[in-house]
């Protein structure tokens, strides 16, 4: 049969097979070697390659108009060295086995305590996150830890061969992945199973459907989706709060936020709430959070209210 593929398609998906070939290669090297990559990476990505350097610096800048020069510059640079860091955690979690992954992102007893009660209540939870520190190794951890059957919700990528690879690779552990659009039927389609549904909270959604609030100093839009899941189903919504030890290594504590959702009635509160939470643990560890991600490109207008 005559393949009717461009071919720059067909290189583009020859090349990402080698690399996903090099990278499932370099995942079996050990964590000594994989952090001695990852301390030349971060030199490649901010002396040389200066990877989104400029939205770095104004991120910090912004978020921190308290801090001097001097002190926003040693965030910047431990960024970079953490973010590849994490580059290199995420090569090695590709091959990493469950007894591995449970010792390097440990759910605290208190977590456990608090999915127990509500396993056994049979009741459903709303986990929320930001990225910050290691989120794959975190969630992916845990059905490790918890009874209940975890749903995550992702943004499929572009590249189809990544998004497969990526997909295979967050499922090992047990893990059920559906797109965020999705995400409200498969919640109702699966209500007879005791669930917990993961979010990732922190990423820029459209400014004209968001909750704005104040957040690092800054009008900051948040994606509505959280507030308003965890209001229909009434369920109780969780922080997921990801402190990094060291590198390679990460305590998971799941923070009850509210038990009872519907009890915030202004729209955005609740947004505001858990908005504060991440706030904190940026500013307990600013260089574990995502600076390099372009999280304030709107900006707020004057018709758009603020939680």
């Amino acid at each position: 049969m005559k393949n009717n593929k461009p071919a720059w398609l067909i290189i583009k998906e020859r090349l990402s097979g080698l690399l996903i070939l090099f990278l499932n290669i370099i995942s079996r090297f050990p964590f000594s070697v994989l952090f001695v990559f990852a301390s030349v990476l971060a030199i490649l990505l901010h002396k040389v390659f200066q990877y989104r350097l400029s939205i770095v610096r104004q991120n910090l800048k912004n978020s921190f108009p308290e801090k001097e020069n001097n002190e926003l510059k040693t965030i910047e640079n431990n960024f970079y060295r953490c973010f590849a860091q994490v580059l290199m955690e995420v090569v090695r979690f590709r091959n990493m086995k469950p007894e591995e992954l449970k010792q390097r992102a440990y759910y605290t007893q208190s977590s456990t305590a608090l999915m127990e009660r509500f396993y056994n209540e049979g009741r459903n939870v709303l986990i929320v996150m930001g990225h910050i520190g290691n989120w794959e190794m975190a969630g992916s951890a845990f059905p490790l830890y918890n009874k209940h059957q975890i749903l995550t919700a992702y943004r499929p990528l572009r590249n189809k061969a990544f998004d497969r690879d990526t997909l295979r690779i967050r499922q090992r552990s047990g893990n059920w992945l559906v797109t965020m659009k999705n995400l409200p039927r498969e919640m109702i389609r699966n209500r007879n199973i005791i669930m917990a549904t993961a979010l990732i909270a922190d990423q820029t959604p459209p400014k004209d459907n968001a909750f704005w609030v104040k957040f690092l100093n800054q009008e900051t839009p948040f994606f509505k989706g959280t507030e308003i899941l965890s209001k229909k189903f009434n369920t109780p919504l969780i922080w997921g709060k990801v402190h990094r030890i060291r590198k390679g290594f990460y305590q998971i504590e799941l923070e009850l936020i509210t038990e009872n959702p519907v009890e915030f009635e202004k729209h955005g509160e609740l947004t505001q709430l858990f908005a504060s939470y991440l706030e904190r643990d940026i500013y307990a560890q600013p260089e574990s959070w995502l600076w390099s991600h372009r999280r304030w490109k709107h900006l707020h207008s004057d018709n758009q209210s603020l939680a």
